[in-house]
């Protein structure tokens, strides 16, 4: 397995059940390390089917054990954040990787050492989060593109794995439906597309600013078009 993939990322709430406690969860870990040989794991705090988020210690023992790479955190919550980066930061020479999941505090655990962004909005706008992780420190774009990114989320979240699906498939060429893996999945409205649309445009505009490529999925080259659904609406007449 470890000649095919880099790593396999575990869901943090599938080695212990909800009502269970820390100890339960590392005495199961362990036996999942005892059992896959040298093989690097990853950790993942997936929100679903109930959120189970590892304190600082546990993160701690899990950088320890030398075979967890990647850990994607999804506490949200900055002095957490703080907590975890600084317990597996002690342990010193590891491969732990700590990455930061939620996009508003994603500047700040950068500043505290953490190694990147493993979030949704990655899937929008991925060379934006690029940009932010190589230039978190410097001044008034990296704060500014900061809070442009806190702010869009609330476009990106809302419904959310479709939202994706429709923002991508706004690019000329690529042809990709909202299909996805939720049973069911909502529609959009007229009004959440054109948010969609502005979304495109602001990315756009951002990427201009920044001086990066804004790059069609579908050809693989730069592109400066945007959906406008309203501009090409007639006006009515008076």
């Amino acid at each position: 397995m470890g000649a095919i993939v880099d790593a396999v990322v575990v869901l943090v709430n599938q080695l212990a059940g909800q009502q269970e406690d820390d100890t339960v969860w590392k005495v199961n870990a362990q036996r999942l390390l005892d059992l896959t040989g040298t093989v690097p794991l990853g950790l993942y705090e997936c929100p679903e089917p109930y959120h189970r988020c590892l304190p600082a210690s546990t993160l701690q023992w899990c950088a320890e054990t030398q075979r967890f790479i990647f850990h994607k955190d999804t506490c949200c919550k900055t002095g957490p954040i703080l907590e975890k980066i600084k317990a597996v930061r002690s342990v010193g020479n590891t491969p732990f990787s700590f990455y930061n999941a939620n996009v508003a505090t994603l500047r700040y655990s950068l500043q505290k050492s953490g190694n990147g962004f493993s979030g949704i909005c990655a899937n929008f706008y991925p060379q934006l989060v690029s940009y932010l992780c190589k230039h978190f420190e410097s001044s008034v774009d990296a704060v500014e593109l900061q809070n442009f990114l806190s702010v869009a989320e609330n476009v990106v979240m809302f419904k959310y794995p479709v939202s994706a699906k429709a923002f991508l498939g706004m690019f000329e060429g690529l042809g990709i439906s909202t299909r996805c893996r939720k049973p069911n999945p909502p529609e959009l409205n007229e009004e959440e597309m054109l948010k969609l649309e502005a979304l495109h445009a602001q990315a756009l505009g951002w990427c201009k600013r920044l001086g990066l490529p804004r790059l069609n999925p579908a050809t693989g080259e730069a592109s400066d078009a945007v959906p406008d659904t309203l501009n090409g609406l007639t006006a009515p007449s008076r």
